[in-house]
């Protein structure tokens, strides 16, 4: 299982921005991550904070695809284009690890 590092949030205008570390198979993989308030609102309802659901993203791209598929900079918003059951399965993950 890859295991996934959130760095520092930052707070823009109508959303978080984060850099995301993905170690998987020996690999390091980097990302440019932004989550807006109202993905985050979709998809936690306020129950976990932003930077858990960007976590709970990942895991889900994860489960889909190698870490070396996912973009290196992308918005959150991106996912359903690809994934559009993203919206449905996100807030079933829970706040578990």
């Amino acid at each position: 299982m890859a295991e996934i590092e959130i760095g520092p949030e930052t707070e823009g205008k109508n959303n978080w921005a984060y850099q995301v570390t993905v170690f998987d198979a020996g690999k390091r993989h980097e990302y440019a991550v932004t989550l807006s308030f109202q993905d985050y609102d979709l998809w936690s309802h306020g129950a976990l904070p932003p930077s858990r659901v960007v976590e709970k993203a990942f895991q889900f791209l994860l489960e889909r695809e190698p870490a070396s598929a996912i973009l290196s900079k992308f918005d959150c918003s991106v996912i359903r284009r690809y994934f559009p059951e993203v919206d449905a399965e996100l807030p079933k993950m829970g706040s578990g690890g």
